[in-house]
């Protein structure tokens, strides 16, 4: 039995491998892709590039993982069939069972392992995303440069024609911001200024300026000392939440909660999906067609299809389709494989 387990473990990391590495690859590059719009609005070195894929690292697991476990698997016994070396096991009296259990254990260790990704290290890793991209939103406002049209300052055009940097902090002179809506415009000049972060609200602070507005045909003018102008839509850092608030946080949020119960089950597909892969696996195809690249998508999309449309409608309930699920794959591996072998 243990060169049985060897055997099959040894085939089943070949092919598991083989498919895992293609299927991480192009996750990776639809996430590249995605990065790159993101660098349209933000500037990221290669450094801060490689640490948003860090951040996104959980999720390309999630969802590459079990499909290439169950693939793997299927694929692993699929060969094993078609050299006869799943007959010659039967012959030596291998029942059907001692070949899932094999499957069932690294089924289960994956479950677990997803499982823990989805509950503890994704919505930690998605809230560094986020706050790391409001951030640098945020970094990209302070960086505001000197003799250059176009900046902008929340919903204020800015230009400023020099920039001093006394003892660390940044010092803009003459400055002009411009503000239009509708029939409002708004003028404002001043002799310095300097961009500040004030617990996640950027203030831009004016010193010695003028306002000018022109509301219809009206024109008014105003001085100041000092003046700040909040820009708070750039830079909305979140406070970070443990283990703890963040199920909290899912108690108390429906549309949380309902990520919740779909990525759990999502995380339950390995272990349920194991008996598929004898299903599907062991096959006469000397006798027969093969139809298992159909059998595989019919069950993955199955199962996927399933959890992602139900859990919108039956919430909590959606956890009964996991005996349905059983019974009925149950059904199928018994008139399928159980009564033949």
């Amino acid at each position: 039995m243990e060169r049985l387990e060897n055997y099959i473990s040894k085939n089943f990391s070949i092919n598991f491998f083989s498919i895992f590495l293609p299927l991480f690859i192009v996750a990776s590059v639809i996430f590249l892709i995605r990065m790159a719009s993101i660098t349209a609005i933000i500037e990221l070195s290669i450094f801060e590039m490689l640490k948003l894929y860090l951040f996104m690292l959980p999720e390309l697991l999630f969802y590459t993982l079990p499909l290439s476990f169950f693939v793997g698997g299927v694929v692993t016994l699929i060969k094993l069939s078609f050299d006869s070396e799943m007959v010659v096991l039967f012959s030596l009296g291998i029942s059907p069972y001692k070949i899932y259990r094999i499957f069932f254990r690294v089924g289960l260790l994956t479950t677990f392992f997803l499982l823990f990704n989805s509950l503890i290290m994704m919505p930690h890793t998605k809230q560094m995303y986020k706050n790391f991209i409001s951030y640098k939103k945020a970094e990209a406002v302070l960086n505001i440069k000197a003799t250059e049209f176009g900046q902008k300052f929340g919903n204020w055009s800015i230009f400023i024609e020099s920039i001093d940097n006394k003892s660390g902090q940044v010092y803009y002179n003459n400055i002009a911001l411009v503000y239009k809506s509708g029939g409002n415009e708004r003028f404002i000049t001043a002799d310095r200024a300097k961009v500040s972060n004030n617990l996640g609200v950027v203030e831009l602070k004016l010193n010695d300026g003028t306002v000018f507005s022109y509301r219809m045909d009206k024109i008014s003018k105003m001085k100041f000392k000092e003046m700040v102008i909040n820009n708070v839509t750039d830079f909305n850092l979140k406070p970070y939440k443990d283990t703890v608030e963040y199920i909290e946080f899912i108690i108390e949020n429906d549309k949380q909660r309902a990520i919740l119960i779909r990525e759990s089950l999502l995380s339950l597909f390995p272990v349920l999906s194991t008996i598929f892969i004898l299903i599907i696996g062991i096959q006469q195809l000397r006798h027969g067609k093969n139809w298992s690249n159909i059998l595989i998508g019919a069950v993955i999309g199955l199962y996927y299809v399933s959890v992602f449309t139900f859990t919108k409608k039956f919430g909590l309930f959606v956890y009964l389709m996991i005996p349905i699920w059983i019974v009925f794959a149950y059904l199928v591996y018994y008139f399928r494989v159980l009564r033949r072998y």
